[in-house]
């Protein structure tokens, strides 16, 4: 079963940690790599460098910073092929990253449909080519903007996804199981901590993600207000990191 482990963070992290991370970094991806329960995963620009992107009455309005107004954001991700969630557990609480007990680790299954093509693999492999890639957030919870047939827009958005990847902007991307199903860790002093739930504590949640590869941000911008989503709701555009 595939899962996303999104890293949160709320801040800088001190140098001495980034050291530590750095150093014990390559040891886990290649052990989790030689397991076969790590996919790739990607670190993501700081989040002063979103957009969320919301469609109102056909027109694209665009603000600065993360959807969710916390102190708490979304770092990056690991992308984990595992036998259950038990496991998925165990791999993200070896992560150094998540053992530094500065960053949380929230554990969410992928509906099905996840598809993993050429594109994914060279993404994972950090081989962007001429374009950047962008992750796209789907925001939900709270009250949509106007009524919404839920399977309408569902398979809408699909349509969105055929079409990206017809143009060859898409990477990956599927809607994700509701939040009740995520798992959050966090490890202090060496003790694993488990809580049911997403790690930032808002009314709204994480409901699906895309990867898209983009010449540009106002790009990708246009590509997150043409997913029907965006009409109901609102979605975060974020760049990865690169060196």
């Amino acid at each position: 079963m595939k899962y996303v482990a999104f890293i949160g963070a709320e801040g800088a992290t001190p140098p001495e940690a980034l050291a530590v991370m750095q150093r014990d970094l390559p040891r886990w991806i290649e052990e989790m790599g030689s397991r076969g329960v790590r996919l790739f995963g990607r670190k993501l620009e700081p989040a002063e460098t979103a957009a969320t992107v919301r469609v109102r009455n056909g027109e694209t309005l665009v603000t600065d910073g993360p959807f969710a107004e916390t102190k708490e954001f979304v770092a990056g991700f690991d992308l984990l092929e595992c036998a259950d969630l038990d496991e998925a557990i165990e791999v993200m609480a070896k992560s150094p990253v998540v053992r530094s007990g500065l960053h949380p680790a929230e554990i969410r299954p992928f509906m099905a449909g996840l598809r993993l093509g050429k594109e994914a693999s060279a993404f994972g492999r950090g081989e962007d080519g001429a374009n950047h890639p962008y992750l796209l957030i789907i925001w939900m919870g709270g009250t949509p903007a106007a009524p919404i047939d839920e399977q309408a827009v569902m398979d809408e958005g699909e349509a969105w996804r055929v079409d990206l990847e017809a143009r060859g902007l898409q990477v990956f991307g599927n809607a994700l199981e509701g939040p009740e199903t995520a798992t959050t860790i966090r490890v202090h002093d060496g003790e694993t901590l488990i809580s049911d739930g997403p790690f930032i504590e808002t009314k709204e949640f994480i409901a699906g993600i895309d990867v898209v590869s983009c010449a540009d941000r106002h790009q990708a911008i246009a590509l997150a207000a043409a997913n029907p989503i965006a009409r109901y709701h609102a979605i975060e555009v974020r760049p990865f990191y690169s060196e």
